[in-house]
């Protein structure tokens, strides 16, 4: 998978380095360094000009990531991705939804 601003990924290793140490030091080692990275290009940075971004603000935005803030991104994330993937045919979905007459209803 390409790493977006792969240069810029590339100038902040160190930090995001540090970074995964914090996070491994707590027992988050299910985060990886392009999780991370893709949190700050996707959340963080949404609405900037990534490309305009010095680079005091790359490092202060890695820097505060909390591990809560991560985890929760990933999750809702993959429930996005998830979340409409069964298809369903109209005669399923008739089937599904449509209501059935009990005894009670016929002898009404």
């Amino acid at each position: 998978m390409a790493i977006p601003y792969e240069s810029l990924y590339q100038k902040v290793q160190i930090v995001i380095n540090n970074k995964m140490e914090e996070f491994q030091y707590f027992g988050y080692n299910a985060i990886t360094k392009e999780d991370l990275w893709n949190y700050c290009v996707e959340k963080k940075w949404r609405k900037k000009e990534i490309d305009t971004l010095r680079l005091h603000e790359v490092v202060a935005t890695i820097f505060t990531v909390t591990s809560s803030e991560l985890i929760n991104y990933a999750q809702v994330k993959g429930l996005k991705e998830n979340s409409f993937q069964i298809e369903i045919t109209a005669e399923e979905m008739n089937h599904l939804f449509h209501k059935k007459l009990t005894n009670d209803t016929e002898e009404s």
